[in-house]
């Protein structure tokens, strides 16, 4: 069966091959970010991100931007946000976490979308989603911030492999 191709003007929107396999142009937007090094500071926005720049890495679509760990979005839509944190506690620590906060009006004020809190071993893993509309790219923001972290105390990061990450991906438009 040949090509079956959706165009609009004589550009091709969509195409779908004889397999049923549904190819389009670029429209998804997906980012990684990890912690290049060990963070300890309590009550503070985390910093010192990067790209995963190994050579197997890749971002689709256009990139967050990030400066002094805030994080802008490029555009508009559904984006969820995707944390992955671990810590290393020292043994008088009961807990400690980590807030992913949500700016709508550019840094001026944030609010806690999501947290991570962990509290056993020596060390500690944890997992938690956001979805935020994002319905003015120049005014939205997020980054994460500590809480609970006691002398001692890291979020764990490395610049050659994922620890603690971030992952930003768009759904669909903003709704």
């Amino acid at each position: 069966m040949a090509l079956s191709k959706i165009t609009n003007g004589g550009v091709t929107g969509i195409s779908i091959d004889s397999n049923g396999r549904v190819t389009m142009a670029n429209t998804t937007q997906i980012d990684m970010w990890r912690l290049t090094a060990n963070f300890g500071t309590n009550s503070a926005t985390v910093t010192g991100w990067e790209q995963p720049d190994d050579t197997y890495s890749a971002v689709a679509g256009t990139s967050m931007s990030e400066s002094s760990g805030v994080f802008t979005f490029p555009n508009t839509g559904l984006w969820r946000i995707a944390m992955a944190i671990q810590f290393s506690l020292t043994s008088g620590d009961t807990s400690a976490g980590v807030n992913l906060d949500i700016s709508t009006n550019s840094g001026s004020s944030y609010d806690g979308s999501a947290a991570s809190f962990e509290s056993y071993g020596s060390s500690a893993s944890g997992f938690n989603h956001a979805l935020i509309n994002v319905t003015d790219a120049s005014s939205f923001r997020a980054k994460l911030t500590t809480s609970g972290i006691n002398t001692g105390t890291v979020l764990v990061g490395s610049s050659t492999k994922n620890q603690t990450t971030l992952m930003f991906e768009r759904i669909t438009d903003s709704q």
